[in-house]
């Protein structure tokens, strides 16, 4: 199977947030806004709050990428609201208002794709902070229509360093809940009854390191986020939790999508001990073919610690049947958005 990438050049300096056939939400900097067909101009639905000296200095793009001034989740929920994770921050856009929750114990972040909606219409998500003294971290659930979101578990202190994300799946309605970083911190969590009761699947070492996860009838897959180890694809088994790995990948994988029956990972360019190339890149998978490389995208000059690592996002969902979106932030094309297609 043969695909291609090009670039969509009318995007450039917008990211892709969602995607299904006659509804996008994109944001550039603090701004979201709607689209029918992804044809400029587009619908601005709200300017997120912001100290005014972070907005102003963010139109630099060196420095947007400094301040991660940047939304990394826009998420329709069911009343008509739209959840987002912005900064440091969440909130809700209600028509083109947005309005700031309540309940977060203290700033974090939500990593891209990393919140999930339960079979119960709810929301949750996972504190991703630095945590270097591993101190409790906290899940929380926002309530469609509620002004704040609510702490519903907690990982003890010295269990975990942060949590990578919560993924619905949809074959069993169980949510997954995957942390980080070192030896047993690296876990792969089970929950049917929305973290009431939870189980730790899987759990060990950096080859269980996994910032995201797709779901297939017979398995679940995942990319690891190992700093010290080679990294690779891996299929776990529903039934037997046996795992197979299907291939070595260049780099941490952050993240991935599902598109037109294929699994598409992205590894990262932060030039982690594990990396064989300071390169980000795109992997397809499929339990027949194992993988392929897609594209690969070189890290720009700038510092990755200072400036970001190179990255490839996908949309939170991207159900457009011919087109699967990614953009790319500090890799050589940065703030550019392509497409990739089937190539018949």
């Amino acid at each position: 199977m043969k695909w291609k990438i090009e670039e969509i050049s009318e995007l450039r300096g917008f990211v892709i947030e969602w995607a299904e056939p006659g509804h996008y939400l994109l944001s550039r900097r603090n701004k979201l806004y709607r689209s029918r067909d992804l044809i400029p101009p587009f619908e601005e639905l709200t300017v997120i709050d912001a100290p005014l000296w972070r907005s102003l200095a963010s139109s630099f793009r060196l420095v947007q990428r400094l301040l991660r001034f940047s939304v990394t989740n826009a998420i329709p929920l069911a009343n008509g609201d739209i959840f987002v994770a912005f900064d440091r921050t969440v909130g809700i856009i209600r028509g083109h208002r947005y309005i700031a929750l309540s309940g977060l114990k203290r700033p974090c972040r939500v990593l891209r794709s990393a919140c999930a909606i339960g079979l119960d219409g709810n929301l949750y998500f996972g504190e991703y902070l630095a945590n270097d003294s591993r101190g409790s971290i906290n899940l929380y659930r926002y309530v469609p229509g509620e002004k704040s979101v609510n702490s519903i578990y907690s990982f003890p202190k010295g269990s975990v360093r942060h949590v990578h994300g919560i993924y619905y799946d949809e074959f069993t309605h169980a949510l997954f809940c995957l942390t980080g970083d070192s030896n047993a911190e690296c876990r792969i969590i089970r929950t049917f009854d929305e973290f009431g009761t939870v189980e730790t699947i899987c759990q060990g070492d950096e080859s269980w390191r996994a910032v995201s996860a797709l779901f297939t009838k017979e398995g679940v897959y995942y990319g690891t986020d190992a700093e010290y180890r080679s990294n690779s694809i891996y299929k776990l088994d529903r039934q037997t939790l046996i795992r197979n790995s299907l291939g070595e990948v260049n780099g941490t994988v952050f993240y991935s999508q599902k598109f037109n029956g294929k699994l598409f990972f992205a590894t990262t360019a932060e030039n982690a001990p594990s990396q064989t190339e300071n390169r980000a890149e795109i992997w397809v998978a499929d339990e027949s073919d194992g993988i392929q490389k897609l594209g690969s995208f070189a890290k720009d000059r700038w510092h990755a610690v200072l400036f970001g690592f190179g990255i490839v996002n996908f949309p939170h969902i991207s159900s457009v049947s011919d087109r699967l979106f990614f953009s790319l932030s500090a890799t050589i094309g940065d703030n550019r958005t392509f497409e990739i297609i089937l190539n018949n």
